[in-house]
């Protein structure tokens, strides 16, 4: 994984210091390099698995390193997004407001299950569907359907 930004001394850092801030680094390196698209098909799969281990860390700056470098990526695994949208609050609310892996049926259930952070992150997405709005109004609370109001999209 050379070529992806990962490099040889990154693998022995993990190796001699498995810090919750390295692990965080590494999560930001292996995302940027998936997104540049400059990893080839065995990369890209590596990177995914590793995401899905990620996603688990218990540290919650790897799991927010990892939002905010995925956040964009039409190519991340749908169970990583959601995995993520569903996370703690700072770890959902990048892929909540930007990630187009979820669908209209994933926000919905977000919107039925999560609290008004979550549900103001959704409602601040650059497209919002008629679904997802309805339910965002369904939720009766002030400042997510302002949010969503405001919303031009």
């Amino acid at each position: 994984m050379t070529r992806s930004g990962l490099t040889q001394d990154d693998v022995v850092r993990l190796l001699t210091d498995p810090s919750g801030a390295a692990r965080a680094e590494t999560a930001g390196k292996i995302a940027a390099a998936f997104n540049s698209g400059a990893m080839g098909p065995a990369e890209r799969e590596v990177a995914e698995e590793i995401f899905r281990l990620m996603v688990r860390d218990a540290e919650v700056r790897v799991r927010e390193a990892l939002a905010q470098n995925l956040k964009q990526s039409s190519g991340v695994p749908h169970e990583v997004a959601l995995a993520l949208a569903k996370d703690v609050d700072s770890v959902a609310e990048p892929i909540l407001k930007f990630s187009d892996v979820l669908t209209d049926a994933d926000l919905v259930e977000i919107i039925r299950t999560q609290g008004p952070v979550k549900q103001i992150a959704v409602a601040a997405r650059a497209r919002v569907s008629e679904g997802v709005s309805s339910a965002l109004v369904e939720t009766g609370d002030e400042t997510v359907v302002q949010t969503l109001v405001a919303n031009d999209g």
